[in-house]
This record gives C-alpha cells, sequence and structure tokens, in this order.
C-alpha cells in the first residue's frame, strides 16, 4: 500500500493547484475578459447521440468484450517533460485541425507553491512538441476560477473552440469544485472565460459533492456530451467515478444522476475516473484510469459504449501499467485519444516516478491480435 505522502501524488492528479501556503490575493493572476453563457432548455441526458465514425460492429457486452487495441508507448516517452524537479505537466487533451496536433494540458513550476495553469503546445507528428511560452489560461483573480485552473478539456466547434477546465477558487489539496467554460477563435487562443461555472459539485450525498473535473467533451447533432471525473471526498480517499452531463448551447448542462462509468473489477473497484473518450465502433471507446481498494498504483483499461451513457469493460483490462517505462514507475493516467492525419490512434497520458513529477507521453493503439 502506498505511504501517506505517496497518496498526494493522486490528490493533486487534477489539482487546480494545492499551494496551501500561498494566499489566493497574493496569487499574481492574468484576468481574462468574460462574456456572459447564453440561456437555453438542457436536453436530458437520455438523448440519443448519432456518432460520426463507423468501422466494425463492436463485441456485444453480454458475451463480454476484449479491448480492439493494444498499448504500446513510445520509446522517446516523455513527449513533455516536467518542468522543474518540483513541478509536473499533466493530463493532457489533444485535438487535431488542418493537419496538426494541438495539446492543452496542466503544469506548474512547483506544487505546493505554484498554481496550475494550462499550457498549449503543436505537433506535426505527436512525437515532436513545441509548447506556447505562456500558459493560455490561469486563474482569473477573482470568482469561482480566482486561484487557479487546471485539466481544459477542449473541443473544436468550427468557428469557435471551446475549452471545459476544472477550477479552484482558494489554495487547497485536491481538484476544485467547478468546471468552467472558456471560448477561442482559434486554438493558440486568446481565450474568454465565463464569468460563471457551467457545472458544480452535487447536493449532500451524491456521487461527486465533493469534486468534479472535465475529460473529454464531444460534439454532437445535438449538442455537447462532457464527460467528466468526480467524487463525494478525495482526501478521504472516497471512491472516484466518471459522470455525464449534455448540453445542447455548451453552457446549460444537465447530469446524468449516477455515474455512467464506475468501479466494476478489482484494478478498477476504488477510483474509475479519467477517461479519455472517443468516437468509435459505431459508439463510444474510452481508456480510462482505474486503481484498486489497495491503491497500489493507477492502470490504464479500455471500456466501449453504444450511448455514453451504458459501458462495458474490458474484459482483458488492465491494458496499461506502471513501471512499463522507467519515467511512468508510479502511476500512469488516460488522458486523451486522436487519430492522426496519417491514420494512426494515438493515446496520449501521464505518468510519475515519485510524488509530484508527472510527465506526458504518448502510445501508439495498435489492432489486439
Amino acid at each position: 500500500m502506498r505511504t501517506t505522502m505517496s497518496l498526494i501524488v493522486v490528490t493533486v492528479l487534477l489539482a487546480a493547484g494545492c499551494a496551501t501556503t500561498v494566499a489566493s490575493e497574493d496569487v499574481a493572476a492574468t484576468p481574462s475578459t468574460t462574456i456572459a453563457a447564453t440561456t437555453s432548455k438542457a436536453i436530458p441526458v437520455t438523448s440519443q447521440p448519432s456518432p460520426t465514425t463507423t468501422t466494425v460492429a463492436p463485441a456485444d457486452p453480454e458475451e463480454g468484450l476484449n479491448s480492439p487495441f493494444r498499448i504500446e508507448p513510445n520509446d522517446t516517452n516523455p513527449i513533455i517533460e516536467k518542468p522543474t524537479d518540483q513541478g509536473g505537466a499533466m493530463l493532457p487533451s489533444v485535438v487535431v485541425s488542418d493537419g496538426v496536433i494541438h495539446m492543452w494540458f496542466t503544469q506548474t513550476t512547483d506544487w505546493m507553491a505554484v498554481p496550475t495553469a494550462i499550457f498549449h503546445a503543436t505537433s506535426d507528428d505527436g512525437l515532436a512538441w513545441t509548447v506556447d511560452p505562456e500558459p493560455v489560461l490561469t486563474g482569473d483573480g477573482e470568482g469561482f476560477d480566482a486561484f487557479s485552473v487546471a485539466e481544459g478539456t477542449v473541443v473544436n466547434m468550427g468557428d469557435r473552440w471551446i475549452m471545459y477546465y476544472n477550477a479552484r477558487a482558494v489554495p487547497g489539496p485536491g481538484p476544485g469544485p467547478s468546471i468552467g467554460r472558456a471560448v477561442a477563435e482559434g486554438p493558440g487562443g486568446p481565450w474568454v472565460t465565463d464569468p460563471e461555472p457551467v457545472l458544480t459539485v452535487g447536493d449532500p450525498g451524491s456521487w461527486d459533492s465533493g469534486f468534479v473535473s472535465p475529460n473529454a467533451a464531444l460534439a454532437t447533432e445535438d449538442g455537447i456530451m462532457l464527460f467528466y471525473s468526480g467524487g463525494a471526498n478525495y482526501i478521504e480517499l472516497e471512491p472516484t467515478a466518471t459522470g455525464l452531463a449534455m448540453s445542447v448551447d455548451s453552457t446549460q448542462f444537465t447530469k446524468s444522476s449516477e455515474p455512467v462509468l464506475s468501479g466494476s473489477a478489482t484494478w478498477d473497484e476504488r477510483f474509475s475516473w479519467e477517461a479519455a473518450v472517443f468516437e468509435y465502433d459505431g459508439g463510444y471507446g474510452a481508456f480510462y484510469t482505474g486503481d484498486p481498494e489497495t491503491l497500489t498504483g493507477e492502470t490504464i483499461g479500455y471500456a466501449w459504449s453504444a450511448d455514453g451513457v451504458n459501458w462495458a469493460s474490458a474484459t482483458d483490462n488492465p491494458l496499461l501499467k506502471p513501471r512499463t517505462q522507467a519515467w511512468a514507475s508510479l502511476d500512469v493516467v488516460a488522458g486523451s485519444v486522436i487519430k492522426t492525419p496519417d491514420g494512426r490512434w494515438l493515446l496520449f497520458y501521464s505518468g510519475n516516478v515519485n510524488m509530484l513529477d508527472f510527465s506526458i507521453g504518448v502510445a501508439e493503439l495498435v489492432p489486439a491480435d
């Protein structure tokens, strides 16, 4: 079992900054121009989106599901390294646009003293990356995201780009209680934030009453499907799960009342979160992060759903474990899946050696034998 200090690693996994020694009014932040959220009637979560990607017919979950992919980490990993010994880079969201691969990721130079911010990088092949020198989104200095931001999850809407992000108003450990929205005309920004969150924690006693953080945002003909990680009390290591919220206008969301993906086997019975959801096989695939009751290290497995609501986990999970590569010997955490312009499927993920030294790696998803 992990030591108490090792548990801090996962506590800040979604952290919007755990710099408890820094008062929020003393944090240097880049204020953002705000825009008013529009109002629209939200669709129920039972609405069925229509994926545009169709390949072969998926396996029948009743007969057991095997992953259609093997995960093969690249030898050049990590592709984005921690910026300092006290800091880390993690939680990548990746989108392909006009032949360019874009990544947004969470970074800090010191987990205990510097609030996290969201950075942007570009690549031609998914292996070699150019990182913008300054963050594209930081704590707003006031309101629900005053202190820090993390886990920027981006979707391309054609005429605009939308980023959903975890937000924290004050210093503290673990992920924040809100999800914000920012809009830009292009992937590099500038990003204009909404004045209020688009999603917050549930009522006391609900499964997501402690924190909410975005994992994947998918545009469908019915609106936005937003998959998010949540839990009741992460500091006390309560179970985590993956939820779903839907919106017709990208701002007003309706949550599913219960998690759509939660622990179902030994490897993911305590944590079942950080889901990299993507359109696949006439429905949705997801590489997600699990940890057992013994908290012996986060691993990555696969699940499939026809509608984004009802999921079947692969019987051959987990597919990627720590210690596969030296830079990710403690945990591996799913981030984002893309299909490159040359037809490769890539999984981007985070990994660490000890404590908080997260870096970002990439793996090719190759057809299973």
